[in-house]
């Protein structure tokens, strides 16, 4: 059913382009034609519109016999088809397309009257109206994050009338060019030389907005280097971009090398002639790689944009700035300003033909080149296909809670049962297993600890691929995650710092009846998470409830969770209910020298940015009050875009 649909949206956009840029190029490119010339732009119109209905309505066949999950020979009984059209949006979409299509047939209909320039005026708009429509089937009107609803959607609406009225006129321009040079008289070519210059006006406008666009719409869909590259959404992305720089090649050529023919062919007319077969010869080859490019969008937009999919990422290794020093990360920002920019030199002095300059802008290059790899060299760092998945299951309590075991029967016997490397195995092996509590285990990705969890790791470590679903080697990577913050949060001093902080599992808990996360807590501000076994003072509980107001006034909320396996013994508001799998994942960031209670200030982000313990003492209600308005002063990490493994 994929292939159906990508001939039929790929035939839809090509005779749509087709139809606005015939009303471009008759309104705005040649006004006035001669008959025989006009009638051939006529058919094409006539044409365009026939492939435009034809594969509209097959469109909407297949769209439909997606949504009702029916075969197409069955969509057209039970009211399938009725129930797409006048209940959804698409539905209402193709509804209105139809009309226009069927004003369009008007305007097409009086070419041949004394009508027609009207008509071509009222068809511009509403050709212009028929192609633009079609942002509503596309990725730009699914977009649901501020500000992209307010930036997409009109980038995708230009986009689409410039691609329309610069590759929809080149099929006229062909036609005229292949009409006018027959004819091999002086007026021939100095019209043809108007009509030249008019459509270079219009190539240069329409490619600017392209180029404007399609940068938007690029970094809107595939906003990362890993989802440009590493999908398919991506990689069809690239290749569109290709065409799209070799079209503007072709126009280069048509723009600065023959367009002067035809102006200097007023006392040479077979020089005029040469330069309009040569024209048309290109405005046909920039057709049809137009129509490659609209094969393109008619194929990525029935699948997931690259920022919703899974990267596998292709190369060895990847750039990690984080490993470059200060002083060498501002070397390479200067090395690849001045290489851009020798770039620019080389272009120019080429395009001149200044061969010494060429010369010395190579050197340049090189230079630049030498001494910015030299500084980014400790940046390259090894990668694997899956070192920018993200986890399919979420760092949260049940997962840690599945991995638990996970971890025990499989990774023990070398890691060891608190994961510091001293597992029975462990004094056997070649390389001493590492320990999975110290900080490094978070400066890792998790897509490169999956690949080394499914795969193996240095010839020692064995891969789990064959033992362990996806699902399972993500909840054993969450449990050592979860594990390590654990024992790093007993570092976290009891002042508030800017320094890395451990983060806490996700979790649900009940209170009052009502079923609520950490993550949804945390997105009204900071939480103070207090942990207790086997049960919590009731003085405390009283100095917790007296400074909750002060609390609340700062954004914090406090939750008080009975760490222990007994249920809660004081009714007080603050103490909340859990299920054994949070209980357990809690106890990690408890120790048994905590005096029966430890208490954590989280941030938005869920991560442990101070400690207190009844053992070292408890704050008091200045200090959390104080701590609730610097933590809720931390900035939430943005959401993270990147695909999931499986």
């Amino acid at each position: 059913m994929d292939w159906l649909l990508i001939v039929t949206r790929t035939l839809h956009y090509a005779a749509t382009a087709s139809l606005e840029g015939m009303f471009v190029f008759w309104c705005f490119i040649a006004r006035t034609l001669p008959e025989r010339i006009d009638r051939r732009l006529i058919v094409l119109g006539w044409a365009s519109w026939c492939v435009a209905l034809v594969s509209g309505i097959a469109w909407f066949f297949v769209v439909s016999s997606n949504m009702s999950s029916t075969p197409l020979s069955g969509i057209f009984g039970g009211g399938v088809l009725g129930i797409v059209l006048m209940q959804t949006q698409f539905g209402n979409d193709w509804q209105i397309r139809a009309g226009l299509l069927a004003i369009l047939a008007i305007c097409l209909a009086l070419q041949s009257g004394g009508w027609k320039t009207a008509a071509r005026w009222i068809g511009l708009p509403i050709s212009a109206a028929f192609i633009a429509s079609l942002a509503w089937a596309g990725h730009g009107a699914a977009t649901e994050d501020i500000p992209y609803d307010v930036l997409h959607l009109p980038a995708d609406l230009l986009h689409l009338l410039a691609a329309g009225a610069w590759l929809g006129a080149l099929a006229p321009l062909a036609l005229f060019f292949a009409g006018v040079w027959r004819d091999g008289n002086a007026e021939s070519v100095a019209f043809a030389g108007k009509v030249t210059s008019r459509f270079s006006i219009l190539g240069i406008t329409c490619v600017t907005t392209l180029l404007v666009t399609g940068i938007l719409n690029t970094w809107f869909l595939s906003g990362t280097i890993p989802a440009l590259i590493g999908t398919t959404y991506g990689q069809l992305l690239l290749l569109k971009i290709a065409l799209f720089f070799s079209m503007i090649a072709i126009a280069r050529i048509n723009l600065l090398k023959l367009s002067p023919l035809l102006e200097r062919a007023a006392h040479d007319v077979s020089m005029g002639i040469s330069a309009m077969r040569r024209l048309c010869r290109n405005a046909s080859t920039e057709a049809s790689i137009g129509f490659l490019v609209l094969a393109l969008v008619g194929t990525i937009g029935i699948i997931p944009p690259g920022l919703h999919t899974e990267p596998r990422w292709p190369l060895p290794f990847r750039i990690d700035f984080a490993e470059i020093a200060v002083g060498a990360q501002k070397i390479v920002d200067v090395a690849s300003v001045l290489f851009f920019l020798c770039l620019v030199a080389l272009v120019v002095t080429a395009e001149r033909r200044r061969y010494r300059g060429m010369a010395v802008s190579i050197a340049a290059l090189v230079v630049c080149g030498a001494i910015g790899g030299i500084a980014i060299r400790p940046g390259i760092v090894a990668a694997y296909p899956t070192t920018y998945f993200a986890s399919t299951q979420p760092y949260s309590a049940p997962s840690v809670s599945r991995g638990a075991p996970l971890f025990m029967a499989n990774c023990s016997v070398c890691h060891g049962a608190d994961g510091r490397g001293d597992g029975p195995l462990a004094r056997t092996l070649p390389i001493h297993p590492a320990d999975l509590t110290e900080e490094h285990i978070f400066a890792h990705k998790v897509g490169d600890v999956f690949w080394w969890v499914s795969y193996g790791l240095g010839g020692v470590m064995p891969g789990f691929a064959d033992h362990l679903t996806p699902s399972q080697r993500w909840d054993v990577i969450n449990y050592v995650l979860a594990h390590a913050a654990g024992v790093q949060a007993g570092g976290v001093p009891s002042q508030i710092s800017g320094a890395a902080a451990p983060p806490l599992p996700d979790f649900a808990f009940e209170i009052s009846g009502v079923q609520n996360t950490l993550s949804q807590t945390l997105k009204k501000g900071p939480v103070l998470l207090v942990l207790f076994a086997p049960r919590i003072s009731d003085e405390r509980l009283a100095q917790l409830a007296r400074l909750r107001p002060r609390l609340t006034a700062a954004g914090a909320q406090t939750l008080a969770i009975d760490a222990g396996e007994n249920d809660p013994s004081s009714a007080s508001p603050l103490i909340v209910n859990v299920s054994g799998d949070v209980r357990r994942t809690l106890a990690l960031f408890r120790s048994p020298q905590d005096g029966g209670e430890t208490e954590l200030m989280l941030d938005r982000n869920g991560s442990v940015r101070a400690r207190w313990t009844a053992h070292a003492g408890l704050a008091d209600e200045e200090t959390l009050s104080s701590d609730a308005v610097r933590v809720a002063r931390i900035r939430a990490a943005a959401a993270n875009h990147a695909g999931h493994g499986g």
